[in-house]
C-alpha cells in the first residue's frame, strides 16, 4: 500500500495478484509533483499482456517511461504533456521488446490522471478505467478501447451485452505497438453525458467531495460503480482500496487486480481549521455545557418552596 496526503488530495493505491494468475503483471505509481508551489499528484495505472514475464515488463516499462516524461518538466501544460508521455511509453515498450526475442509482442494499456492543484487532467489508452464520484454518484468516466465498445457507440450490441460478450476483452488500442499509441483524452464528468462532449473536461476544476479510481480490469469486470461508490464512503482511502480489492477477490479474483484512488475531501463544519484549534472550541463548548447546568440546578435549589 502507498499513500501520499497533500492538504486537499488524498490518495492511496495498492496492487494484488488475485485468485488465479501466478504473476502480477499490473503496475501503478502515484506521484507527488511541485511547480511554483503548487501541488500536484499522477497516478497511473497499467495492464501489461505478453507470455512469460513479458507483460510485467510492459506495463514497468510504460508507467516508469510516463513518470519521467512528466517529471521531466512539472511546469509544462498537461494537455500536451500527458499525450506525450504516453505515446512516449509506448515507443519505450515496442522498442525493448523489438530488442529481446522473449518480450516480442508485449504490450499494455494505461489510465493517467495529473491533479494539478484543483484542475483534472486525463488519458487512458485500452480499458484500464477512469471512474468518477461527484455528488453522491459514482461513473465510469474513461471510455474502453475495445471492440465491444465500438460496437456499442455503433448501435450493435447493448451495455449489457458487451459486459458479457466473448470479445470483451479484444482491445483496440494498447502501448507497444509498431505505430504510436493514440492517447484518449475523453473523460464523462456524468454517467449520460455524449462522448463527443466529454474531450471537452481537460483542466476541470474538482470539487470537494469528488473522488477519482483508477483500475485495471481485473477489478472492473467483477466490480461495479455502485460498489466502487459504496467502497468511497470510507473515511481513508486505504480501506476503500483494500475492500474493493477483497470483493474482486471473493467474486472470482481471475485477473490482477490493481487500484489507485484520488479524493478531495468534502468540507467539513469546521472548516479548514486545524486540529488543536477545532479541540479548543470542542473543549470551550462543552465547558459552557457543563456550566450553564450548573446554573440552573443551583437556581432550582434556591427556588422558593426548597
Amino acid at each position: 500500500m502507498k499513500r501520499k496526503d497533500s492538504p486537499r488530495l488524498e490518495t492511496a493505491a495498492d496492487s494484488h495478484i488475485g485468485q488465479v494468475r501466478t504473476n502480477n503483471e499490473d503496475r501503478f505509481a502515484v506521484v507527488p509533483l511541485e511547480c511554483n508551489g503548487v501541488r500536484s499528484v499522477l497516478a497511473l495505472v497499467a495492464d501489461g499482456v505478453g507470455g512469460h514475464a513479458a507483460g510485467e515488463v510492459a506495463s514497468q516499462t510504460a508507467v516508469e517511461t510516463a513518470v519521467n516524461a512528466v517529471r521531466a518538466d512539472p511546469c509544462a501544460n498537461p494537455v500536451k504533456v500527458l499525450p506525450e508521455a504516453v505515446i512516449r511509453a509506448g515507443q519505450a515498450v515496442f522498442s525493448q521488446a523489438a530488442k529481446d526475442p522473449a518480450l516480442r509482442g508485449m504490450a499494455t494499456t494505461l489510465a493517467a490522471v495529473w491533479v494539478v492543484g484543483r484542475r483534472l487532467y486525463s488519458i487512458t489508452v485500452g480499458d484500464s478505467r477512469i471512474y468518477m464520484r461527484r455528488k453522491g454518484i459514482t461513473f465510469q468516466a474513461s471510455v474502453d478501447h475495445t471492440w465491444v465498445q465500438e460496437a456499442v457507440e455503433h448501435g450493435l450490441l447493448t451495455p449489457d451485452q458487451a459486459h458479457m460478450h466473448p470479445n470483451a476483452h479484444v482491445l483496440r488500442r494498447h502501448l507497444g505497438g509498431e505505430k504510436d499509441p493514440q492517447p484518449d483524452p475523453r473523460l464523462r464528468i456524468s454517467p449520460d453525458e455524449p462522448l463527443p462532449e466529454s474531450a471537452e473536461h481537460q483542466g476541470m476544476t474538482m470539487e470537494d467531495g469528488d473522488a477519482l479510481v483508477l483500475c485495471t480490469d481485473g477489478l472492473s469486470d467483477l466490480v461495479q460503480a455502485e460498489d466502487i461508490g459504496r467502497a468511497l464512503r470510507h473515511r481513508r482511502l486505504e480501506r476503500t482500496i483494500q475492500e474493493l480489492i477483497e470483493l474482486a477477490r471473493r467474486r472470482g479474483g481471475h485477473d490482477n487486480i490493481t487500484v489507485a484512488a484520488l479524493r478531495f475531501p468534502a468540507a467539513e463544519a469546521f472548516g479548514p481549521f486545524p486540529n488543536w484549534l477545532r479541540r479548543i472550541v470542542v473543549f470551550g463548548l462543552s465547558a459552557l455545557i457543563l456550566a450553564a447546568a450548573a446554573v440552573a440546578a443551583y437556581a432550582i435549589l434556591l427556588a422558593p418552596g426548597r
